[in-house]
């Protein structure tokens, strides 16, 4: 009988775990916080999670937010400028968003559960490879740098070294969202972005707002400030970004009862997007093996990497509940499978972050014109290799244009 160890208990560690063991696979997840301290502590992130990642949730059996009239139904997009431009679109199936205290620490109660074994400690480099005597494989999914020297980082798929954005988000009351219950995506040249999106946390449904900034850009105002210091200034240079540069959302404030919903409900930070070798020999104990956040981290810009998690711990479990040894081979043959399910989302992540070529907004100017070309472009976030090829090359994005009878000419 094959045993698993997992550190961490995110997206990718959690999903991993269920579906190991709902296969019959022995699988202890290590994590350094247990369910009561996930709930207990800050916001780490804002996940939309799109279709394909909850059909993954429901054949786990961990599909515990499935509201009929609640969730995130399309995309609103404004582009500033000189001529803004605005389209919007649908998801053939809604998307959800749930506070990820909520979803980490309710998964890990179901795998303990259903008799998953799970060991509270904060592991570092040493320990993983001490542990691998103690099972046929170690996954290692948590991002933390402890255990960043394992991987080191891959040059040639990491193109950026520093962050590309500073990020800023939190729940507020006071912003009401769209009667229609799409993401406001909001991109400003030159500033960045911001998003509006439902979601689910320990108030009930809120409304979230991510700030993308650029260095340098007028969204800086916002990154040079801590909730913590002074909530009413960090509330009010928000409230003013919105109003000048994102008009979608700030038409939906009341800027009398505009607040963060709790103190803990903020997250600033920024990440370096970073692909890392896949995987490692532990001195002669067995090997690790990279899965999500360890393996490719990537800016939320196109809101890819919890979705991208999810697919690459189900590619994971396929692959380890076939009877075949866990070797070097098997290892070198995982990385290679589960680089090639995240490389579009990685690359569309990556383009995005910088200005917008000719093409691409070419593709924009479509949807604004057609209905159905911005409905292609909404489903086609829960499948980033069809996006990645619009958006890739002005090649895509004509043969894209052609479908939907557009008369732009990409350039």
């Amino acid at each position: 009988m094959r045993n698993i160890g997992i550190v961490g208990a995110g997206v990718a560690g959690l999903e991993l775990g269920l579906y190991l063991q709902g296969h019959g696979i022995d699988t202890t997840i290590y994590t350094d916080r247990g369910p009561d301290q996930i709930r207990e502590g800050r916001l780490p992130s804002l996940v939309v999670r799109f279709d394909p990642t909850r059909q993954r949730e429901r054949t786990l059996g961990v599909d515990h937010w499935n509201y009929a009239d609640y969730g995130a139904f399309g995309i609103r997009m404004f582009i500033g400028g000189e001529r803004p431009l605005i389209w919007k679109g649908s998801f053939r199936a809604p998307a959800s968003g749930v506070d990820m205290r909520i979803y980490q620490s309710t998964l890990l109660l179901d795998f303990a559960a259903r008799g998953g074994a799970v060991e509270l400690d904060a592991l570092g480099a040493q320990d993983v490879a001490r542990l691998a005597a103690r099972h046929d494989l170690m996954v290692v999914c948590a991002g933390r740098s402890d255990l960043a020297q394992l991987f080191p980082r891959d040059p040639e798929r990491s193109p950026y070294a520093e962050p590309q954005r500073w990020l800023t988000g939190a729940f507020f009351r006071g912003l009401a969202l769209p009667e229609s219950l799409r993401v406001n995506y909001t991109a400003s040249p030159g500033n960045g972005e911001i998003f509006q999106s439902p979601f689910t946390s320990f108030d009930g449904h809120v409304s979230c707002i991510l700030v993308e900034a650029i260095p340098g850009g007028a969204f800086d105002a916002l990154t040079q400030l801590r909730y913590e210091d002074d909530p009413k200034r960090f509330e009010g240079t928000l409230l003013e970004l919105l109003r000048r540069h994102a008009p979608l959302i700030y038409e939906h404030a009341s800027p009398k009862e505009f607040a963060v919903t709790r103190p803990l409900d903020v997250l600033q930070g920024a990440i370096t997007p970073t692909v890392r070798h896949g995987y490692r020999s532990l001195e002669g104990r067995g090997h690790a093996l990279a899965l999500g956040d360890m393996h490719v981290i990537n800016d939320p810009i196109v809101a890819q990497g919890a979705n991208t998690a999810s697919r690459c711990a189900r590619l994971l479990g396929e692959l380890l509940i076939r009877d075949e040894p866990i070797d070097e081979g098997f290892c070198r043959a995982a990385e290679a499978q589960l680089w090639q399910a995240s490389r579009a989302a990685t690359e569309w992540t990556n383009a995005t972050l910088q200005p917008p070529p000719p093409h691409a907004l070419a593709v924009f100017a479509a949807a604004a014109e057609s209905r159905e070309a911005a409905d292609e472009l909404c489903d086609n976030f829960g499948c980033p290799e069809q996006n990645w090829e619009i958006f890739g090359s002005p090649a895509g994005a004509a043969a894209f244009l052609a479908r939907h009878g557009s008369s732009l000419t990409p350039r």
